[in-house]
């Protein structure tokens, strides 16, 4: 048996939606059970994010007979904070047993202490999401975001990475060198521009094709 969400009122938990985050911890879960928070309270986006979920997980079974499961909206919690935080199961187990905050939005209150969040149910539960329907919610949530903050669609945000190189000490020879090098490097291309002739034995360089030659 498993149920969709848990829409009654607990005594030892405050609802989703209510339930307080530090915002000024930089901690990467942080951002994530507040988006979640916010499909939450929007019960038509909620509903048809569950609706995909139910899919998958009830394709081969039935929801209204058999042992307690894990509610639709847990899976959706800990799918979304094991992509987002980049964890394994065993983190995530550790998470959904001891992380206060993150039980209450799952709808676990402090009184479940027996709440079984064992890593291979886990695992058995949020392996059910195809690919396929983690993109719609992907989409879902990005068209949410964007009806939340119109404008955030004309800014772009990238990343850098360092990756190692050849970097040697400047020399008068070396500079010498580097410098002869681009000279015949600019030289072979400007003879192709221009058809000039005696450059035979330089190779020409090849195309730049967005990534390292």
């Amino acid at each position: 048996m498993r149920k969709a969400i848990c829409t009654q009122q607990r005594l030892d938990c405050a609802s989703v939606e209510r339930v307080k985050l530090n915002l000024e911890c930089r901690d990467e879960i942080i951002p994530v059970l507040r988006g979640l928070q916010h499909i939450y309270s929007r019960p038509t986006l909620r509903d048809e994010i569950l609706r995909l979920v139910a899919e998958d997980v009830n394709r081969d079974t039935r929801d209204d007979c058999g042992r307690q499961g894990l509610d639709l909206w847990q899976i959706l919690v800990l799918a979304a904070v094991r992509l987002g935080c980049g964890l394994n199961y065993d983190k995530l187990q550790d998470l959904a047993e001891q992380h206060r905050t993150l039980r209450h939005v799952m709808g676990v209150g402090d009184w479940d202490e027996d709440a079984n969040f064992n890593w291979r149910r886990i695992r058995d539960n949020v392996c059910l999401l195809q690919p396929v329907t983690i993109e719609q919610i992907s989409h879902l949530v990005s068209a949410a975001g964007h009806r939340l903050v119109p404008q955030a669609i004309h800014k772009v945000r990238a990343d850098s990475f360092v990756v190692e190189t050849n970097i040697h000490h400047p020399t008068e020879s070396s500079l010498i060198l580097d410098g002869t090098r681009k000279v015949l490097e600019l030289s072979t291309e400007l003879a192709q521009i221009f058809e000039l002739p005696g450059w035979r034995q330089q190779a020409p360089k090849r195309p730049f094709l967005g990534r390292a030659q």
